[in-house]
């Protein structure tokens, strides 16, 4: 799930591993964690793939070199594949979603709306669910208390706000770049 974050950031410019870390952090969040034990083998395995290669980074005040990274030819294209790529419909597809997003400037217009067009169709999906769902609840032939069925529906009111406002930003957002000039991109 990171190479695309991995590879997206070395597509701006060689980075260390520190700053990697740090920048991976701040994408995700507060809540979900990243350690030099999640990072430290991607990127391993990533120069092993020959996506990403080592260069040294000399410093003349003797201390010792901090690794430095840049994208091979080959990782360009495994990122431009991994952007093309569809979203999957699992608990990471949010994330995956801002990772994307945070690259749509090395990708053509028709990636972009084709990343946007597949999260508002899991939108929809997801709001058709809520829905039947909090159709279900209101049925009162089930056996549900009253208090129960209360709290339940306010945590589907919740959702289905939740995913209206996020199909009402991705609308938006599509139509941004509709009307915005594609540029060369690969």
């Amino acid at each position: 799930m990171y190479e695309i974050f991995v590879l997206g950031e070395l597509m701006e410019m060689d980075k260390h591993g520190y700053l990697l870390q740090e920048r991976l952090k701040r994408a995700v969040g507060p809540i979900r964690q990243i350690s030099s034990g999640t990072l430290y083998p991607l990127i391993s395995r990533l120069v092993s793939q020959e996506w990403i290669s080592l260069i040294g980074d000399d410093t003349a005040t003797g201390k010792r070199p901090k690794k430095k990274y840049t994208l091979t030819v080959a990782g360009k294209r495994e990122f431009m594949e991994l952007m093309k790529e569809p979203l999957k419909y699992n608990t990471d597809i949010e994330i995956i979603l801002h990772f994307k997003m945070c690259y749509f400037e090395y990708v053509s217009k028709q990636v972009q709306l084709s990343c946007l067009e597949q999260y508002y169709n899991y939108l929809k999906y997801n709001l058709d669910y809520i829905q039947d769902q909090i159709q279900l609840f209101m049925d009162k032939k089930h056996q549900i208390p009253e208090q129960k069925r209360m709290q339940v529906m306010r945590m589907l009111e919740h959702r289905k706000f939740i995913c209206i406002s996020d199909v009402e930003w991705v609308t938006n957002e599509t139509a941004k770049i509709q009307t915005s000039p594609d540029k060369e991109t690969e």
